[in-house]
């Protein structure tokens, strides 16, 4: 049991990283739809490449997405259209004018008028023939049929059928649209009815005139046959459903293609429907079991790549935990996506992958992850071969148009070039698979832009990831690497020749870095920040010291070496008080390693060659590089100081230079922990060797 329990406690992170693998493929299964899928590949428009295919079983032939878009249109576009009549407004509207009516009359118009009787000397009751009359007025133009609005949604359906039904006292009558009036009509029939009935009865008396004028019968005219809106949608829903979404069968036998024949409209429509047939299958433990698998192999093939090519992030479980679960995240996407059926798969930005993924570690990695990420989608996506082919040349695209991110609009183009590389593709395959120009998609193009400006959000999640799990992304060693950073300026004011020296100790890293690969911005970086730990006490540091004064002279020489090595640790902590990541920290622990101070060492032997010395107080207290970039940083460190002594710069003096300070640094196995090979020394020596010559390469004597 002990021997059980210590295995697991010295293995902890590896079993906690196989955990997550494990994780990964669990949550993939579980989203893949569960559903068989069909064994055939096809395309619209190729030859049939597998053998003649029977069917299998009696299925039905189901109808393209274009045919029964097409049924649909033309069921809506001639439903009948039903609205409601409310005799209730009638009714309203008339005792609303009574009161008004007789309150007009008996205010302003009294009977026993001298001027007013003169008009009537030949009607018994003029007040109640004039009430009448706007009665029947009103009666005529709400009954007969009725006074109709119409909303705009419905009015081209209306006009082109021109039959409406109306339900009148819980009788549904059918009517022509032209025998209604709409409110406007209703307003300028009711007003010629008045003028005519004042010319006609009155002479056009301008009394007579004045009192409709008072009683304004227009405004108690309002619609009282309104759209009945539920009974709409429901007959509309009837409709729809009466669809038939298949015509024709294919029964069990009948031969549907041959080796070789062409996959036209037609076939290619009783293919997609046997696939259907396919997956409606019931899943089954088979079906869990063969997704597992395949999802296993995709997952074993990520680690296997990561074990043989970037076994530094398989051994870090954060860094692992990010790429798998990038590849979650997408994966549940597409899903959803998928599931929901409200927006197209093409507007998500799959190209996000490799972008985000490529801006923390390297290209090959980042297209390596887009590429099997797509195969596991592809697993339940429809025309798989085409979406893993668009997506995996897109990943190509995103990858090559961000290969140096130099610069933040690198970031914009590449969206542009993204986007343009979906529509060629797209627009290529939609060409073999239709035969022709006119049945393509378009509108799937608009997916493609939001899919590139979608991508532009690449930045702010770039941000976010570097906070959550502690990554450094090209842009913020980019923002690093600015000469006028407060930290940096700090160091120049102070410490100018520190500074020139960091700055040259960049130009060679990055030369050599860039030539056998490496991260070229984080070794600038780091260059830069490197010796940030002189600040404190430039005038200790010979390149900053005026001829002649030398405040070592006045110390022993174990002060002397105190204050040297000492830089290091205050540089570590002058970077963590300035939020410093700890990718660049880690230049400034090791580009000493754990060597000795050389100078005052040596010094100290030849001073007191009988005492004994203690070698902690002459040594530097930081650690060993662990990755390439700080390996070539700890060699360009000690060779550009040690350059700057060469009394005469000569080929030999220069070759000889740059093997001794390296072949020490080997010596003092300053590298054995670092990922950098025997061959990439040799080739940074030689790097060296050649700068060096250009940098203190002869001039020409000026005459005086």
């Amino acid at each position: 049991m002990r021997k059980i329990i210590g295995f697991f406690i010295d293995n902890a992170r590896r079993i906690s990283i196989l955990f997550l693998f494990l994780i990964a493929i669990s949550v993939i299964v579980f989203f893949i739809p569960k559903e068989i899928r069909y064994k055939f590949e096809y395309q619209k428009g190729k030859p049939w490449l597998h053998e003649t295919l029977i069917a299998p079983f009696d299925f039905p032939i189901n109808k393209t997405d274009k045919q029964i878009q097409f049924e649909k249109d033309s069921l809506l576009k001639n439903s009948p259209q039903y609205f409601i009549h409310n005799k209730e407004i009638f009714s309203a509207k008339v005792d609303e004018f009574k009161i008004n009516f007789y309150e007009v009359w008996d205010s302003t118009y009294k009977i026993d008028s001298t001027e007013v009787l003169k008009l009537f000397t030949n009607v018994e009751n003029p007040k109640s023939l004039i009430y009448s009359w706007c009665s029947s007025l009103l009666s005529d133009v709400y009954n007969n049929p009725g006074i109709i609005e119409v909303p705009d949604s419905v009015i081209e359906t209306i006009i082109s059928n021109s039959i409406i039904y109306v339900q009148k006292a819980n009788v549904e009558e059918e009517f022509q649209l032209s025998s209604f009036r709409n409110q406007t009509n209703a307003i300028e029939y009711v007003n010629k009815q008045v003028n005519e009935f004042i010319i006609n009865k009155f002479d056009d008396s301008k009394v007579i005139s004045r009192l409709f004028q008072d009683l304004y019968i227009s405004k108690y005219i309002v619609p009282n046959t309104n759209f009945d809106k539920e009974t709409y949608l429901s007959t509309q829903e009837q409709l729809i459903n009466s669809i038939s979404l298949t015509h024709g069968m294919i029964n069990a036998g009948d031969k549907i293609i041959v080796y070789g024949e062409i996959v036209n409209n037609e076939k290619f429509n009783i293919l997609e429907s046997l696939r259907s047939e396919y997956e409606l299958t019931t899943y089954n433990p088979a079906l869990i079991i063969g997704q597992t698998t395949a999802v296993f192999i995709c997952i074993l093939m990520i680690f296997m790549f990561l074990l043989n090519f970037r076994k530094d992030v398989l051994e870090h479980f954060t860094k692992t935990m990010f790429i798998l679960s990038l590849i979650i995240i997408f994966v549940i996407v597409a899903r959803l996506t998928l599931n929901f059926n409200v927006l197209s798969v093409y507007l998500v930005p799959f190209t996000l992958l490799p972008i985000i993924i490529r801006a923390f570690y390297d290209s090959r990695l980042a297209l390596f992850i887009h590429n099997v990420t797509m195969l596991l989608i592809g697993f339940f996506m429809p025309n798989s071969f085409e979406f893993i082919f668009l997506q995996i040349i897109a990943g190509m695209v995103a990858i090559f148009s961000l290969a140096n991110v130099k610069r933040r609009g690198q970031l914009f183009m590449a969206a542009v070039f993204i986007f343009l590389s979906y529509c060629i593709v797209y627009l290529g395959i939609a060409v073999v698979q239709e035969g022709n120009f006119e049945n393509i998609r378009l509108r799937n193009l608009s997916w493609f832009v939001g899919n590139g400006i979608m991508i532009l959000a690449a930045y702010p999640l770039i941000y976010i990831f570097e906070k959550i799990f502690g990554f450094l992304s090209d842009v913020t060693l980019m923002e690093l690497a600015d000469t006028n950073q407060s930290l940096l300026r700090n160091l120049a004011e102070k410490a100018p020749g520190t500074f020139q020296h960091s700055m040259q100790v960049a130009n060679l890293a990055e030369e050599v870095i860039y030539k056998i690969g490496g991260n070229s911005l984080l070794i600038r970086a780091g260059a830069l920040y490197h010796d940030i730990g002189k600040i404190s006490l430039p005038h200790f540091f010979i390149e900053n010291q005026s001829p002649g004064l030398n405040p070592h002279d006045e110390i022993d020489l174990e002060k002397s070496a105190e204050i040297i090595t000492g830089h290091v640790q205050y540089g570590i902590e002058t970077a963590r008080k300035h939020q410093l990541p700890e990718q660049v920290i880690d230049f400034i622990r090791s580009h000493h390693g754990n060597t000795k101070v050389q100078y005052f060492y040596k010094k100290f032997i030849k001073k007191f060659p009988n005492s004994e010395i203690d070698l902690q107080k002459f040594t530097y207290k930081g650690q060993p590089p662990t990755t390439k970039e700080t390996a070539v940083l700890m060699m360009a460190d000690a060779i550009e100081a040690s350059a700057r002594t060469l009394k005469s710069y000569s080929e030999q003096s220069i070759n000889e230079l740059v093997e001794s300070i390296i072949n020490y640094q080997m010596a003092e196995k300053q590298f054995d922990n670092a990922a950098i090979t025997l061959r990439e020394i040799f080739e940074a020596k030689e790097i060296f060797k050649k700068k060096l010559k250009n940098i203190y390469h002869s001039r020409i004597e000026y005459p005086k």
